[in-house]
């Protein structure tokens, strides 16, 4: 092509008018450009439109709701405190509320919506939308909706939630319906947690007691007057007793320091006179399966036979605890079976809540610093074995040399309690503390009228000798012993300021 002179260039206005936004046309030589000028000449259009038909979508999970479809009814408190579910943390400043929702196109009942607000709710959002997409189950709360406005997230939930304890209070009048309850919900749980971790899924694990097979209790309401017979003739005798044993609103833990030169059997039952006074009143029950567990705080060497040694140089101050327990429920339920023969025998009618079931002793060394002399000494701490904590099948005591320092790595020659504190190592300490449950008196009211609806004796114990159960015997003569009750589960250490009263426990070898 044979191209003009510069002087007889023509040039052709091309619009400049900014159209961002409208669709190019088709063929346009530079789509979307704006604010230039084509000198004049011959130009050819070979423009090819390529049409690429889009990937189809996925369609959402979840529906979005508007927030204007939502009337919220009720705020749905988890305790008594507030309604916060999810509660600020050091990870999160999110807030989640949960309430009771009518849903416009909904379900024709009331729904739960959750709605977050805070720095993090974004990301706090998005995380539970993850979680409940990879998550369906009846026993789990099913996602239905997502809301999303500037200035909140939330999500709407199937049904209404309604919280665990604030549905058992109700029926707390009655231990076979609160029994029934907790028993049934925590079964549900047990199953919910064990589909979660089946698709690898972390949920928040809350203690619920433990997951048994509960009777299907059909077409009975429980504010039925009828409901309590209904259990009554459902419930098995051995899976009440241990049911009934771990509802929590009526059962109290408690924790105490002993002697250490007392020797405690599992599974028996103390009288509390007073904080600093206890009897034990029964004999040694005889349960099979008596757990031992160690546990070191720091490392210590495992000797051939059984004793663990620690080397000063490596762990100064080494803590060792030994635990002595029955598996769970089982010496509970022995005692539901015979509490009110015991009674009877020791012609108790009231204050039930000063007895005690002994469930776990701990048996915890500990080394304190030397005051009296600083300098560190190079040796060796000498523990002994486990077993030798035991006196018999349910019995255990400090054996009569629990711990010594020794300059020997064979410990062949130990050192004296003096010897030692005067070359500077530290101080034994050691303690003997027990765990166990105490009841109040409606328990014991119902378990009475429990035997009663059965047909059987409620001061006889010829309901634990049907079951197979070992029998609780009264002493011959009542044991005190030094007994120091500590307010807190689980009880931290003794605090060493009342030198007196420790030492009177033999806390120092």
């Amino acid at each position: 092509m044979a191209l003009k002179s510069h002087s007889e260039l023509e040039f052709t206005a091309v619009s400049t008018t900014n159209n961002a936004g409208s669709a190019p046309y088709s063929g346009a030589f530079f789509p979307g450009a704006a604010g230039f000028t084509i000198g004049g000449g011959d130009f050819t259009s070979n423009v090819t439109n390529n049409v690429y038909n889009p990937a189809l979508e996925q369609p959402a999970a979840f529906r979005t709701i508007r927030l204007g479809d939502i009337k919220l009814l009720k705020e749905i408190r988890m305790n008594d405190k507030s309604g916060v579910v999810g509660c600020q943390s050091q990870r999160t400043t999110a807030r989640r509320m949960y309430y009771s929702a009518k849903v416009v196109g909904g379900e024709p009942g009331a729904m739960t919506v959750a709605l977050y607000r805070g720095d993090d709710m974004e990301d706090e959002w998005r995380q539970h939308i993850a979680k409940y997409e990879s998550i369906r189950h009846p026993k789990l709360m099913q996602l239905y909706g997502l809301i999303s406005t500037e200035r909140l997230r939330g999500l709407v939930f199937h049904d209404e939630l309604i919280p665990y304890l604030q549905f058992l209070r109700r029926f707390e009048y009655s231990l076979f319906l609160s029994t029934y309850i907790y028993s049934y919900c925590s079964s549900e749980y047990h199953e919910a947690m064990r589909y979660c971790r089946s698709m690898d899924i972390d949920m928040v694990n809350y203690s619920s007691g433990p997951g048994v097979e509960v009777p299907q209790i059909e077409n009975v309401s429980f504010g039925d007057p009828h409901a309590e017979s209904a259990l009554l003739s459902a419930l098995d005798q051995g899976d009440f007793y241990a049911r009934c044993a771990s509802v929590p609103s009526i059962r109290k833990f408690r924790t105490a320091f002993i002697s250490t030169e007392t020797l405690i059997p599992l599974g028996t039952v103390l009288r509390l006179n007073s904080p600093q006074k206890a009897s034990r009143i029964t004999d040694p029950l005889g349960i099979d399966g008596v757990n031992l567990d160690i546990h070191l705080e720091h490392d210590g060497e495992v000797l051939p036979g059984s004793w663990i040694r620690f080397d000063s140089n490596r762990a100064q101050y080494p803590e060792f605890k030994l635990s002595a327990y029955t598996s769970p429920g089982v010496n509970n339920k022995f005692w539901m079976a015979q509490a009110n023969p015991i009674f009877a025998q020791l012609e108790t009618t009231s204050n039930f809540k000063d007895y005690a079931l002994v469930k776990k002793i701990e048996f915890i060394l500990r080394c304190l610093p030397n005051t009296y002399n600083t300098r560190e000494p190079e040796g060796y701490l000498f523990v002994s074995p486990a077993e030798e904590f035991r006196l018999g099948p349910d019995s255990f005591q400090w054996p009569y040399r629990p711990a010594y320092w020794s300059l020997d790595p064979s410990g062949t020659f130990p050192l004296s309690t003096e010897d030692a504190n005067m070359l500077g190592f530290p101080i034994i300490h050691i303690e003997t503390r027990i765990r166990g449950y105490s009841w109040n008196d409606r328990i014991y009211d119902s378990l009475r009228r429990f035997h009663q609806g059965k047909g059987l004796n409620p001061e006889s114990q010829e309901t634990a000798i049907d079951l197979g159960y070992p029998l609780y015997k009264l002493t011959d003569e009542e044991v005190p012993l030094a007994y120091v009750e500590l307010d807190t589960w689980p009880a931290s250490r003794c605090d060493l300021k009342d030198t007196a009263l420790f030492q009177k426990l033999g806390h120092y070898l």
